[in-house]
């Protein structure tokens, strides 16, 4: 008997469902923000800079779980990875990114 969970495949017609309500999500989470960085909320900044943190560190997470599965722990960069998970992995990093510019924007609107 096969194991099903690491059949994963999703097809990218049905995979389209899934990103426009994303995409939508995501719109509705950072317009606001922009309307508050010219304004100079850095409380909701910075909670927004927590989340984008918090999303990133998660889909690092998910990236890196076949290789946490092979025990390979301490391995550097995308490169054992296969396509799918590698591209997780990068669009971790953009989330990591942000957060670190957001945060990096509430720090200086307060001092």
């Amino acid at each position: 008997m096969e194991k099903k969970s690491s059949n994963w495949y999703v097809p990218p017609d049905i995979l389209v469902h899934f990103a426009l309500p994303l995409i939508a999500i995501i719109s509705l989470l950072t317009v606001p923000l922009v309307s508050d960085l010219e304004n100079g909320d850095a409380l909701k900044i910075y909670f927004a800079g927590l989340g984008f943190a918090a999303v990133g560190t998660i889909l690092l997470f998910i990236a890196r779980l076949p290789l946490y599965r092979r025990g390979r722990f301490w391995t550097v960069g995308p490169r054992e990875l296969d396509r799918t998970h590698r591209k997780l992995y990068w669009t971790a990093y953009l989330f990591v990114l942000a957060a670190f510019g957001l945060l990096a924007i509430a720090w200086l609107r307060t001092h």
